[in-house]
């Protein structure tokens, strides 16, 4: 291959133990107010130890764990992530004020990478993901569709990315994703493909340019004729360490001049845990930090899984990684862990493919 896949993760993370989710999301919201009123949020006390230094801790081990392009650490809930400032803010019906759009962790990351450039010389390459309009619409909504009323979400969705990639010497939003785990499982009526082409496109409309990346992450590939189709999207992420039948063929991606980015380490842990339940494993012995590590993926499963990959995709394989996000995982130190052997799997198999 021309050149090697980059290691990407898609977000979520474990907070610390000694901050609750409630303390989180309670800051989080007192930080999301303050900041679109453009007050300083750095110098509130309570901001600093509930939000930013667990977020900035998070990002962190995401750093040491040698992620290429980090996806800011997701503490909160996806879709309230989103749903809570459209309804806070709104203008029309699911438009959010286009001035008071943000993902607050995005400019604490800012911050950090100030000093991180000032102490490395490094630029701090970051992913920035939005949960899509379709699962925004389905979770306020259920699943009839008014292409109008979506549209409207895609439109929040540009206003918030919009104001939250970056492009500096010291951080650069290399890679753009709209997070929709629903498309493709649930049957959504009342709205064409053609209108689901126009709402994606319009999600990403003016932002897309030469030092940016876009993703669809969806977790099958049921429907990846709408990613194929839509002119914005330039990578189709999918599931594939825990469900190796969710692929499609590269000559279908050269045939749109799409890529795709491939997980190759398991991370639906319910499901991990269950399999160990299963074989004999009791949970008082799963239920610690050296128990959540025997959960993992082998070093040996995760590279058979990126040389499938290679084989699968060859040069349409433009990222690589977990499947999806840690949160699950429950301990930062835990997910710290998965990262890191993820990463390690792929400079074995760097390094012998050079």
């Amino acid at each position: 291959m021309s050149a090697f896949p980059k290691f990407d993760d898609v977000g979520s993370f474990p907070l610390p133990e000694n901050i609750t989710n409630e303390s989180f999301n309670r800051f989080y919201w007192i930080a999301y107010k303050a900041f679109a009123n453009k007050e300083n949020i750095f110098t509130n006390k309570g901001i600093q130890i509930h939000l930013i230094e667990p977020m900035l801790n998070s990002f962190k081990l995401k750093l040491k764990a040698g992620v290429e392009v980090i996806n800011y650490p997701q503490h909160i809930d996806m879709y309230t992530q989103f749903l809570q400032p459209i309804a806070d803010f709104e203008i029309e019906p699911n438009l959010i004020d286009p001035n008071k759009a943000y993902i607050p962790e995005v400019f604490i990351i800012e911050n950090f990478a100030k000093q991180y450039y000032e102490e490395t010389g490094g630029c701090l390459q970051i992913k920035v993901c939005v949960t899509g309009p379709i699962d925004l619409y389905i979770k306020r909504f259920k699943f009839s569709l008014y292409p109008d009323m979506v549209m409207n979400f895609a439109k929040s969705i540009n206003s918030i990315l919009k104001n939250s990639v970056m492009y500096t010497k010291y951080i650069n939003t290399s890679i753009i994703s709209i997070d929709e785990p629903s498309f493709g499982y649930v049957d959504i009526v009342n709205i064409t493909e053609e209108d689901l082409i126009k709402i994606y496109n319009k999600s990403l409309e003016g932002i897309k340019n030469n030092n940016n990346t876009t993703q669809m992450h969806i977790h099958t590939l049921n429907r990846a004729d709408i990613p194929l189709k839509t002119k914005y999207f330039d990578v189709i992420t999918c599931e594939y360490a825990a469900n190796k039948s969710n692929k499609i063929s590269e000559k279908l991606l050269e045939q749109y001049d799409k890529f795709i980015r491939v997980g190759i380490t398991r991370t639906n842990i319910d499901h991990i845990i269950a399999e160990a339940i299963d074989n004999g494993a009791k949970w008082d012995e799963l239920n610690t930090i050296n128990g959540m590590i025997s959960l993992i993926d082998s070093k040996e499963k995760i590279k058979k899984n990126l040389l499938d990959a290679i084989q699968l995709y060859g040069d349409r394989l433009k990222f690589i990684g977990p499947d999806c996000g840690l949160g699950g995982w429950r301990i930062p130190e835990v997910a710290f862990e998965l990262l890191l052997r993820t990463k390690e799997v792929i400079e074995e198999v760097k390094k012998d493919k050079n």
